[in-house]
């Protein structure tokens, strides 16, 4: 028999040991990702020191904002105000873009029926806009989904 009943915990019903922190997120990593975060030297600490996978994590996507803070083509190219607004407005779906897509971001714009109807209403050449976007190197590129995204979450999120 047993003589020691299981307890209910004391601490207002979470059990000893859990912690509860409305400021932390978990995050599943896929394997890949972990191996990418191993290459830069992360690893399971749980002293929380600068090679854990959490400020490994954290020093990447410090590096890939400042990436495109300085990969603004509108500083590093001057793209006028009204290609860049083109250009981010037309991109209404930017998660669904891949490395080929933004590779060959000028073409992939072209082909939007959206890009090319909103540049004729602004007169715009569409054709030199696509070249000009083509000739720009990806991490400028790169910014434009990145700000497109930023956009068009805000919108959705109304």
């Amino acid at each position: 028999m047993n003589r020691n009943p299981a307890r209910k915990p004391t601490s207002g019903g979470i059990a000893a040991g859990s912690r509860n922190r409305p400021h932390r997120i978990t995050i599943a990593l896929a394997p890949e990702l972990r191996d990418r975060l191993e290459a830069r030297g992360a690893r399971s600490d749980k002293g929380h020191g600068p090679y854990n996978y959490t400020r490994q994590l954290g020093r990447t996507l410090e590096l890939f904002d400042s990436l495109l803070a300085k990969s603004d083509p509108r500083h590093t190219h001057a793209m006028p105000k009204d290609d860049y607004e083109l250009v981010v407005a037309a991109l209404t779906d930017p998660p669904m873009l891949m490395a080929f897509h933004i590779a060959h971001l000028g073409n992939y714009l072209f082909e939007l029926p959206a890009f090319r109807a909103r540049a004729a209403e602004l007169a715009i050449d569409p054709e030199a806009l696509r070249d000009r976007v083509n000739g720009f190197p990806f991490a400028e590129k790169l910014h434009l989904a990145q700000a497109a995204q930023i956009r068009h979450a805000a919108i959705a999120s109304r």
